[in-house]
């Protein structure tokens, strides 16, 4: 029962929706340490998109926007780093060599956006002793409470206020959605800095 994702595909998903309208990416530092920067290539390749894979202090935060900002200034569209001193173009090789010995790349269900190909981790079969799925436990299919737009938020198609449970009944103190249930998520941040 592995929830481990593959982010480029989710990418691509976006991407290929025709929903939204996307200027550029901030790339997850924490993933590129493992995975590199290598597999954004396709977004600037082929949608002409650029991306910067950031790192997580406020610093590197605003040096990520002004880089992504510049290479639209000035038309281009590539992959760069700002984090360098953790991320390189190759990732972490003996990682990813652990990765794909332990785990096999499925296609795997994303709140708000469905079921992608090839964008989900699950254990190798040659692993299944440690897999959770011997123990059958059932797991319930996510409902959103009626009314809430969370994954329209997570791909980005609405800000948080265009949804109308947004501050009325979705709070942090009673949240209806998983965009208001972690500090991290958007609805959360949105409620707490705007």
């Amino acid at each position: 029962l592995s929830v481990g994702k593959v982010i480029p595909p989710a990418m691509r998903a976006l991407l290929e929706s025709g929903e939204i309208n996307i200027n550029g990416f901030i790339c997850p530092g924490h993933i590129s340490t493992i995975i590199g920067s290598r597999p954004y290539n396709f977004i600037a390749a082929q949608y002409s998109i650029p991306c910067v894979v950031s790192g997580f202090e406020p610093l590197d935060i605003l040096q990520t926007v002004f880089m992504l900002t510049k290479q639209i200034e000035e038309g281009r569209a590539e992959v760069e780093i700002q984090y360098k001193r953790i991320v390189k173009p190759e990732g972490n090789k003996i990682a990813l060599e652990k990765v794909s010995r332990i785990f096999k790349i499925v296609d795997s269900e994303w709140r708000g956006i469905g079921n992608i190909p090839l964008s989900g981790l699950e254990i190798q079969d040659k692993f299944e002793q440690f897999n959770a799925r011997k123990f059958k436990v059932e797991i319930e299919e996510t409902i959103e409470p009626k009314g809430c737009r969370c994954g329209e938020v997570l791909r980005g198609v609405i800000t948080p206020p265009e949804c109308s449970l947004f501050r009325e009944v979705c709070t942090p103190e009673n949240p209806q959605g998983a965009c208001m249930v972690s500090t991290e998520g958007t609805c959360a941040a949105y409620y707490k800095y705007n």
